[in-house]
């Protein structure tokens, strides 16, 4: 699908001729091949398949061809749902045209379009229109930051909660929200870093081009605030690290009880149960089988003997 934005007022809109007169930004998503050719010729390069945007070498993420930027960066998308997404993005920035070129459904690209002015800056240009979307990526990237980072602060109060408060026995659950912010945090450092390098690379290009002062200085700003977003990524998943630490620890702890239990269990019916065994024997000659009080006294030997260990124990605080 090829939608074409021009622009009106301080916002851009979506026309029917995408690729027509006044089109300042074509966004591709999920193109066939039909399409990239034909794109590919209007523009006069070559646009990069799919397989293309996945290579990992950054010569193959950021390259210059024919003089054009072709710049790939890795985008979260549904990240407020159990299975984030992350896809590359592809930005070709031609003279007078953004191409963006996608598989995936970032929420960037629908929220900048109707604000694309009103960010601090104009979009009648495309380098202009390009460093406004870059704006609004870091500025969603941040927005995941900080609900991870409150997300991750939840899971704290629960696990280290003081012991008169409710108790929180869901060590699974809390294991698994443990292990889908640090998937998160993954995915966001990853795209945070590709957009770093972007970032970097862009910037000489529009020196050379001669870009207006104001967004190559809007583009440092950008770089500064993706580094303080590393910063708090790389922060935030540490503390998930101590969390899933002090987490498995709680699960040893109460596993440890568990079976301290059963061991003074163990321990306390083992004198009963010498005695019961003793008087259990066939021996002809037994004389306490003889007693009229032998069984109450066995019964009182039996309770004596498991109540003293379990008084012991408590006297010694292992219960």
């Amino acid at each position: 699908m090829i939608n074409g934005y021009r622009r009106k007022d301080d916002a851009l809109v979506g026309t029917p001729d995408a690729t027509g007169n006044g089109v300042i930004w074509i966004d591709v998503l999920r193109p066939s091949e039909e399409e990239r050719a034909s794109l590919s010729e209007l523009i006069g390069l070559t646009l990069p398949s799919r397989a293309d945007q996945e290579e990992i070498e950054q010569s193959s993420r950021l390259y210059l061809d024919g003089g054009v930027p072709v710049m790939t960066a890795l985008l979260p998308a549904r990240s407020d749902q159990k299975e984030p997404v992350t896809g590359p993005v592809t930005f070709v920035l031609t003279q007078d045209r953004l191409i963006t070129i996608r598989h995936h459904d970032p929420r960037p690209f629908t929220t900048y379009p109707p604000r694309a002015g009103r960010s601090g800056g104009d979009c009648a240009t495309a380098d202009a229109v390009l460093i406004g979307l870059i704006e609004e990526i870091i500025d969603r990237l941040a927005d995941i930051t900080e609900q991870a980072g409150q997300e991750i602060d939840l899971i704290s109060r629960r696990t280290f909660q003081s012991e008169d408060g409710a108790k929180h026995n869901d060590h699974r659950g809390t294991l698994r929200q443990i292990g889908l912010n640090d998937g998160l945090l993954m995915q966001l450092r990853e795209s945070l870093l590709t957009i770093e390098r972007l970032t970097g690379y862009l910037a000489p290009v529009l020196d050379n081009r001669k870009t207006d002062k104001g967004l190559r200085d809007r583009l440092k700003t950008q770089t500064r605030d993706i580094r303080t977003i590393s910063e708090q990524a790389g922060f935030l998943q540490q503390k998930t690290g101590l969390l899933l630490d002090a987490t498995l620890g709680l699960i040893n702890i109460e596993q440890n009880a568990i079976i301290k239990i059963f061991s003074v269990a163990a321990v306390a019916f083992l004198p009963p149960t010498l005695i019961a065994s003793i008087y259990g024997m066939n021996f002809t000659h037994m004389p306490e089988l003889q007693w009229r009080l032998g069984y109450p006294l066995a019964v009182i030997l039996m309770i004596a003997s498991a109540a003293l260990p379990m008084w012991y124990f408590r006297r010694r605080g292992w219960l």
